[in-house]
């Protein structure tokens, strides 16, 4: 097989990249601009993102390592707090009700270590190849008797949680963070003619109705992979970006006035008297109308109930608002988090254990959230990332792999599905691929949402028999 050509691409190098990842993000999404709304920014831009004609790129995260050392007392004792069950769980049927159900994933942004997430037991060979990043069978949280999970995703201890192995590309791989972004935003695994919409924003294309807002990216500028050609999807970096759309204060009463009177007025301007004119006043005013709508069901969060009810961690903020807008049936149908700082060369045990315990305590108290409002069989949750890690560890560390995995939890059958690679048999010392990502994204698609693969996917994948729970 053909081995990736950036898998020794260090944390350096990706910096010294970041010339080439804003021109490939800029080659990807400089795409037809005829499109009807796409992607809105909120008024004043406060923390929001537009993808659009022209190219946003955002900073990769990372934990800083004081946060790393010093985890927060609240996440610590959510992880202790409940008997630590990650057996497989009685599956939760989906609601038969397809227009009611939403999605919300979660980007491990970096390229997620599945060997260090979901682990397999009784394995000399990652003994010998992780000596010093290798989590010990004993302290595996039980799951199956091939696999435990890492113990620090005790806070999803009780909740269905199924795995889908070996998920990648099974042609033409890659290790650099950039290419294997655009191909999962876009959902496409292999080739070089990316789609200009992303795969979640086809959905999006799919489901929207009367609603403002379609999707939303929470956590981070506005993701490539909501990128629609007429749904409404929205950006925010800062959940509290829209807060002058309802505030009191008369300054900002009379400006949601002048917004008003511009999102309601007529087509033409002095001056505008080109039909291709005409258009852009007329869509401009309906992104301006759906903009100031959404800043409606942003001034109904309840900071406080989200405050009491998830760990105060940026991830734990994130789903607390996702929580929110599920909970006000917003209309919203798709919800994309980005939790960053997975691209591990180094220090892996301490940087990957605090990021999941960030994952399974602001994941687990978001599904007890959901299932306490009474829509658990009606919100599923599922992760992606762009590629996993190399089976050698590098000083600490791990560098770019290919075959990954990913958790969902919701109305899901929990356990194992897909193909686990094999530890043996390696591409250039590489797991494997089994499962093409498109597969996973039919899924989804056909599964989840009603919407047959073919209406967002043009590699003819069919999904992955069993992964929902019907």
């Amino acid at each position: 097989m053909t081995s990736p050509t950036d898998n020794s691409e260090t944390e350096a190098g990706n910096e010294s990249n970041s010339e080439e990842s804003t021109a490939s993000f800029a080659e990807l999404y400089q795409g037809p601009k005829q499109s009807r709304r796409g992607f809105l920014t909120l008024a004043a831009g406060a923390g929001a993102a537009v993808v659009g004609g022209a190219a946003v790129w955002s900073t990769r995260s990372r934990p800083s390592q004081e946060a790393v050392a010093n985890p927060s007392p609240q996440a610590e004792a959510q992880s202790t707090e409940a008997a630590v069950d990650m057996t497989p769980q009685r599956p939760l049927p989906a609601s038969a009700d397809t227009a009611n159900r939403t999605l919300v994933v979660v980007e491990l942004q970096g390229g997620n270590d599945g060997l260090a997430t979901l682990v397999p037991r009784e394995a000399g060979t990652l003994y010998d190849r992780r000596e010093s990043i290798h989590i010990p069978d004993e302290e595996l949280l039980d799951f199956t008797n091939e696999f435990g999970w890492n113990p620090n995703l005790a806070g999803l201890a009780g909740h269905g949680i199924a795995a889908v192995l070996g998920l990648g590309t099974t042609n033409d791989p890659d290790g650099s963070h950039f290419e294997m972004e655009k191909r999962w935003w876009a959902g496409k695994s292999s080739g070089r003619d990316i789609p200009f919409t992303g795969f979640f924003g086809r959905l999006c294309d799919q489901l929207a109705t009367d609603q403002p807002v379609t999707g939303v990216s929470l956590g981070s500028n506005a993701s490539p992979a909501l990128r629609a050609e007429n749904a409404v999807t929205i950006g925010l970096s800062d959940v509290q970006a829209g807060w002058f759309l309802h505030s009191d204060d008369d300054f900002f009463r009379n400006m949601q006035r002048a917004m008003a009177m511009m999102a309601s007025g007529t087509d033409m301007s002095p001056g505008l008297d080109q039909a291709d004119a005409t258009q852009r006043v007329r869509m401009a005013r309906e992104g301006l109308a759906d903009t100031l709508a959404f800043g409606d069901t942003l001034a109904e969060m309840d900071e406080d109930r989200m405050a009491e009810r998830y760990p105060q961690s940026e991830l734990g903020e994130l789903f607390g608002a996702a929580a929110e807008l599920i909970r006000q049936e917003s209309g919203i149908r798709v919800i994309h988090l980005t939790h960053g700082g997975f691209d591990t060369h180094s220090d892996q045990r301490g940087t990957h254990d605090y990021l999941l315990t960030q994952l399974g305590d602001a994941m687990g108290a978001f599904l007890s959230d959901i299932d306490d409002a009474g829509f658990a069989d009606s919100t599923l949750v599922c992760t992606t990332s762009e590629f996993g890690r190399r089976l050698t560890e590098n000083a600490g560390g791990s560098d770019h792999g290919q075959a990954g995995m990913a958790m969902l939890s919701g109305p899901v059958n929990p356990g194992v599905h897909g193909e686990a690679p094999s530890l043996t048999n390696l591409d250039d010392g590489n797991l494997i691929a089994t499962v093409d990502f498109e597969q996973y994204y039919a899924t989804i698609a056909e599964q989840w949402f009603g919407i047959p693969s073919s209406e967002v996917l043009d590699s003819g994948a069919g999904p992955i028999e069993g992964l929902i729970a019907t």
